[in-house]
């Protein structure tokens, strides 16, 4: 019961604010009503483009749908404040199986981005990057993408993670650390698997077309700091 409170409290002070899910697949978003009613609203994406739509109203902290099926079990779901982080899960797995495609989820932790892994300040930094990269400035530049990739580490997207792991290393390599270019790259998918085929094999077929570019780029990258 007093968690419950908390959280109603804690509602009943915040504007309307958007949560990332970790891992960067998807987002919580609450707002206030005019009367002072609690909304959520929630969008995530899984494995092969598969989603997952659903909003409600929060009372204390559970979130009822707003359209559920008629003659269906209705789904409700449990949102728990604990700081900047909001963990959502469903009450009935059953009841809420429906909602999602099958390779989609919406439980999980979605958390209040600090203010460098908001859109506009990621934006930023790697817009920074890349001017200091193409002038050359390989130090600045790794000390820039490598601090927003810290702090932002669990709200990227594997994808994401890998596209930056691959910017990172190649800047590396012109700093002349192949060995310190070859660690970060192990990092990543690709390296793992280690074949453009095992990659292919590995993943749902739209995954794989949105990630063979950056599965190439690592394998020329790891021939380019094996030299």
């Amino acid at each position: 019961m007093a968690s419950a409170v908390l959280f109603a409290l804690v509602l009943a002070t915040v504007q309307p604010v958007e949560y990332e899910r970790e891992g960067g697949t998807g987002t919580l978003t609450i707002t206030s009503t005019a009367k002072g009613a609690k909304k959520f609203a929630i969008s995530t994406f899984g494995a092969n483009a598969h989603t997952c739509e659903l909003s409600g109203t929060i009372h204390g902290t559970v979130g009822r749908l707003d359209d559920p099926e008629p003659g269906q079990a209705e789904c409700r779901i449990t949102l728990v404040q604990k700081g900047a982080v909001v963990e959502v899960s469903p009450q009935s797995e059953e009841a809420c199986a429906g909602l999602c495609g099958m390779r989609a989820t919406f439980d999980g932790k979605y958390v209040l981005p600090p203010a460098e892994c908001k859109p506009t300040a990621s934006k930023a930094a790697k817009e920074s990057f890349l001017a200091l990269y193409k002038g050359k400035n390989y130090q600045q530049a790794f000390d820039v993408l490598n601090k927003w990739s810290t702090a932002c580490a669990s709200l990227q997207h594997w994808m994401e993670r890998d596209r930056t792991l691959n910017d990172l290393a190649l800047t590396q390599y012109h700093m002349k650390q192949p060995a310190a270019c070859l660690a970060t790259l192990s990092k990543t998918l690709a390296a793992e698997m280690k074949t453009l085929k095992a990659v292919e094999e590995e993943l749902a077929p739209l995954d794989y077309e949105a990630y063979a570019s950056t599965a190439k780029a690592t394998f020329h990258n790891l021939k380019l700091c094996s030299k």
